[in-house]
């Protein structure tokens, strides 16, 4: 089997006229983006290379590139750490079978609205995941493939679009660290009640020794 077939389950994708979704295989696609992370983790990236490295990606696909005064409004609200990972996700393009399925969901959905909620939206969004943190969890790793191939519109090869959502949850950062800020201000309330029973034991017990 091809890497275009392990990546993307057929080679070519989808039929023509087709509007089954897209599917990558995971375990490559993190594979790539990990190979790709080191390189851009404090790297400043240049907004205008990117453009172009993003606009020639689409015209090898036969897809007529953003102006770039669109790209540039699109980009407007991105801040260092998202533009490295709009960097990162746009690198995998190169990946032949990652660039046939992100090309195949542009003739799908048209080329502006996946810019804007495939790649400058989800670098936006992903906001917890900075690629110093990816380089230490492969489970982090793993939730930015997942949270971009969403944002793509994507699936993947083995998994229902629920069993995908499911997981995706589970991996979800953000709402892992709100649950442990939560156990920690449970845990801190416990503590405060336990030392007012001690400070009113201890008062009890003083007032007793009174007599």
């Amino acid at each position: 089997m091809s890497r275009l077939e392990r990546l993307f389950g057929r080679k070519g994708g989808p039929p023509a006229g087709s509007d089954e979704k897209p599917r990558l295989e995971l375990a490559p696609l993190c594979e790539a983006l990990t190979r790709r992370r080191p390189a851009l983790e404090r790297r400043d990236v240049e907004p205008a290379l990117l453009r172009a490295r993003l606009a020639d990606f689409q015209r090898d696909y036969g897809l007529e590139p953003l102006p770039p005064p669109t790209f540039d409004m699109l980009c407007e609200p991105l801040d260092a750490e998202a533009w490295r990972r709009l960097a990162l996700v746009t690198s995998v393009l190169e990946e032949g079978a990652v660039g046939t399925a992100v090309a195949a969901l542009a003739r799908m959905q048209g080329v502006e609205p996946q810019v804007r909620e495939g790649f400058t939206s989800f670098a936006r969004q992903a906001r917890l995941l900075t690629l110093e943190l990816l380089g230490q969890s492969p489970l982090r790793m793993e939730e930015l493939a997942r949270r971009w191939a969403s944002a793509l519109g994507a699936g993947f090869q083995g998994e229902t679009e629920e069993e995908s959502a499911q997981r995706l949850a589970r991996l979800d950062y953000a709402k892992l660290l709100e649950e442990a800020e939560r156990a920690k201000q449970a845990a801190e309330a416990r503590q405060g009640k336990l030392k007012k029973l001690r400070e009113a034991q201890d008062a009890k017990m003083a007032n007793r020794g009174k007599w």
